[in-house]
């Protein structure tokens, strides 16, 4: 004989008739309306007898929850155990008798003497041990909308006989409703579906609505079911579930499930829906939205945010109208895969406002361990996917094209005072917002759009930051906005984005704190390439955000730009091609860190400090002085020439940095003229940081050494900064044995740090001949911190 699979699911678990789980009676199983036992329980081989059917011991505390099992040739069962009153028993239907059913019937009937086989076409009233139709069926808890009086002809209202079929499966327990192919119309709706049902539609079935409400509703109205006590256990699966939204205009939901443990909606797909949602789940737990595809959208008005897939909970009649109670339940533990949400194509539709989401709220109650996976999104409005106030969160395989706005993470929005206030309540409990915490966010592409948003944003408030953020392998190309804009998020990640063609910054970061931004790639931007920005912001004294190892090309204005905050570190990244500043650093900035970048082809300056940012630190990039050098020959004259130049950029100088040289020549005379070594900033008509008293020089001395070292500090920055510094000379131009001078600037000498400067040393002889040649053969610039 067959298996049958029974357990191991969550309407295996013992509850009373009001469906609360009881802890620890022992459990029997019985044959569906015989009572007989059943003895023979085994592994899910197939072949090893079961060594306990629960999945704890009888004597603990948690609920009693039923391991999977198989029973030979048994087509339905009944748990049954004894409470004070007496025995309870509920029913289960093995997982293999509707498939098996259906493949029986289509490929042969057997009858005494012989078998029927191919196509059995039948004429007014099959009748089956003494039963109509499939009614024979029944006693497994298979209910066929047909036999109930279900035409499927697109003309009759077939929604009576659905319900009948719904209604025999709550009488009996729970059990199986198929719908066969055909095209059901629906004029009595909505369509009330009970604990432990699954409602099957077949291939090829249709359900056309042709009444202005929901189409399917777990449950009654005035129903009292509190948290996820209500109607749960259910299984929509399959069918076009047609809501006529260009012909019946009243803004509805296609299926509502609120108060719930246990919602799968399978392999549906919804088309052409105004106003409302596609699916909703409304305090659930263990929610499922699988292999679906949502088509067309009709906004009646004041609509252009619903969701296709709506997440919410259970505040009031206006965010769940069926039934209450309404005690501020939230969702907890919902899969939705492998969806589809788009447009259908039908004139006078759209594509969804918005994919998946959220957009109501009540302090303290978010919507916890929601993933989405594997989804495709096209079109969409607003957002693809809106994850307003939940946490633990994981978002990944994610397809977005043409999409207004990608992935949103939100807190709950302080400004609306009614999200600030519980179910029932008439003032607000909290002043701002509250945090939300928890999301990985991988292996998400946005190809197009972006004109209402960002590809991915995560935006917190000051009373309510996101936090603990991982966004991972995300590619964005041709939008109009944004790759990645975060906002008040703390302890975050962004690795490998990688953005072309973006209409404004690629990777935006506002208020922000304890980040990461590596190995992303960015060619072209119409913005920056990275920014930060942490002015009037918590963050602006403790930012503490690192960029590194990113390539950023073709931006509109610097490849990575600051404002304000503090130790912020850029390391190990390749600036080109920009039009701005390789690397721009603004506001007040404090305690930056620039190290190992490489800059070329900056329109403005390879590394730009402003004059307020203190305590920067520089090293190994190519955008730090000098950005030019040069060294060369006085001779034959008596004009102060440059023997040796380097070029400090604008914006280089920063507090407490030092820059460090060395100049070194030799010098030919004839006679006994005297040289004059000076330093200065600015080229040779600027201000003096050391003037050495005139050498005089041996007679006729040749190749005779020079050698100048010195420090240059900028004391103030700014179009009016200061420097101080000062040099030693070293010569043996007037002895063999050789001579030292020092000399030091007596006061600060003004010069632009904001424009690029000329560090020189020069050479003055007091007699011009020929034979009178200072050259300088070597030269070094090293700028410290």
């Amino acid at each position: 004989m067959a298996l049958y699979t029974y357990g191991g699911n969550g309407a295996a678990v013992l509850v009373d008739t009001a469906g609360n789980v009881v802890p620890d009676y022992p459990v029997n199983v019985r044959v569906a309306g015989t009572g007989q036992p059943v003895t023979a329980l085994f592994e899910v081989d197939g072949i090893t007898p079961i060594g306990a059917l629960r999945s704890n011991a009888a004597g603990q505390d948690s609920p009693g929850a039923i391991r999977t099992f198989k029973v030979d040739g048994v087509v339905g069962i009944e748990y049954e155990y004894n409470d004070a009153a007496g025995p309870v028993r509920w029913f289960e239907q093995g997982r293999e008798v509707g498939a098996a059913a259906l493949a029986g019937l289509a490929d042969k009937l057997d009858r005494s003497g012989g078998t029927i086989t191919g196509d059995l076409d039948i004429e007014g009233v099959l009748t089956v041990n003494g039963q109509p139709g499939g009614a024979a069926l029944w006693g497994a808890k298979i209910y066929n909308v047909r036999d109930l009086g279900a035409q499927g002809d697109g003309i009759a209202d077939d929604a009576p006989a659905v319900q009948g079929a719904l209604d025999k499966a709550r009488d009996l327990g729970g059990g199986t409703v198929l719908i066969p192919a055909g095209t059901y119309r629906l004029a009595s709706l909505p369509l009330r579906i009970y604990r432990n049902t699954t409602l099957r539609s077949l291939p090829g079935a249709r359900l056309v609505r042709a009444a202005a409400t929901t189409m399917l509703v777990n449950g009654d109205a005035g129903q009292d079911f509190g948290i996820y006590t209500g109607h749960g256990g259910i299984t929509v699966e399959g069918g076009t579930w047609d809501m006529q939204g260009t012909i019946v205009t009243a803004s509805s939901m296609c299926m509502s499930f609120g108060h719930a443990d246990g919602i799968t909606v399978r392999g549906i797909t919804v088309l052409d829906l105004p106003g409302y949602h596609g699916v909703e789940f409304n305090a659930i737990k263990n929610g499922r939205v699988l292999d679906s595809v949502f088509r067309g959208y009709i906004n009646p008005g004041n609509r252009d945010f619903s969701e296709a897939i709506q997440i919410d909970l259970a505040k009031s009649h206006d965010e769940f109208g069926p039934f209450g109670p309404y005690d501020d339940t939230p969702c907890t533990d919902i899969l939705i895969s492998g969806c589809t949400v788009g447009p259908s194509g039908t004139a006078g539709t759209t594509s969804w406002p918005r994919g998946i989401g959220s957009h109501s709220a009540s302090p303290d109650k978010q919507h916890r361990d929601i993933r989405i996976i594997g989804c495709r999104f096209e079109g969409c409005l607003q957002y693809a996917i809106g994850a307003y106030v939940w946490s633990g969160i994981v978002i990944s395989n994610v397809q977005m094209r043409d999409c207004a706005g990608g992935i949103r993470i939100r807190p709950l929005t302080s400004a609306t005072a009614s999200q600030r206030t519980p179910a029932g309540g008439t003032t607000p409990t909290i002043a701002g917002s509250q945090p939300v915490t928890g999301y990985s966010i991988s292996n998400v592409t946005m190809i197009g759009g972006g004109t209402f948003d960002a590809a991915i944003r995560a935006e917190g408030e000051e009373t309510g930051y996101v936090g603990t953020l991982a966004i991972d392998n995300i590619v964005c190309k041709d939008i109009a906005g944004t790759a990645v804009r975060l906002l008040y998020v703390e302890d975050y990640s962004v690795q490998q984005v990688v953005a072309l063609n973006c209409g404004a910054t690629a990777i935006s970061q506002f208020g922000t704190r304890r980040g990461r931004v590596q190995g992303c790639t960015i060619n072209g931007a119409a913005g920056a390439g990275i920014g930060l920005d942490s002015r009037a912001t918590p963050s602006a004294t403790a930012t503490d955000v690192t960029i590194s190892d990113c390539m950023i090309t073709a931006t509109t204005t610097n490849g990575v730009s600051v404002w304000d905050g503090a130790d912020v570190t850029i390391t190990d990244c390749d600036l080109h091609d920009l039009t701005g500043a390789g690397v721009q650093i603004s506001a007040n900035t404090a305690r930056p860190v620039i190290r190992g970048v490489r800059t070329r082809n900056c329109s403005t300056a390879n590394i730009s400090v402003s004059s307020t940012v203190t305590g920067t630190v520089r090293s190994d990039n190519t955008g730090d002085a000098p950005t030019a050098q040069s060294v060369a020959t006085a001779a034959n004259t008596t004009a102060e020439t440059v023997i040796a130049s380097w070029s400090i950029p604008a914006g280089d100088a920063a507090d407490r940095c030092a820059y460090r040289y060395t100049a070194q020549g030799v010098a030919s005379t004839t006679g006994t003229p005297t040289l004059t070594i000076r330093i200065r900033l600015g080229g040779v008509a600027g201000a003096i940081i050391a003037a050495f008293t005139a050498v005089p020089t041996s007679a006729g001395i040749a190749g005779r050494g020079w050698r100048v070292d010195g420090s240059l500090l900028p004391v103030t920055l700014g179009a009016s900064g200061t420097w101080a510094g000062g040099a030693t000379l070293t010569h043996h131009l007037a002895s063999t044995t050789g001579a030292v001078q020092h000399e030091l600037t007596d006061a600060p000498v003004t010069r632009d740090s904001t424009s690029s400067q000329a560090l020189v040393v020069t050479a003055q002889w007091s007699a011009a001949t020929a034979a009178n040649s200072a050259q300088c053969q070597v030269g070094q610039l090293v700028r410290v911190a």
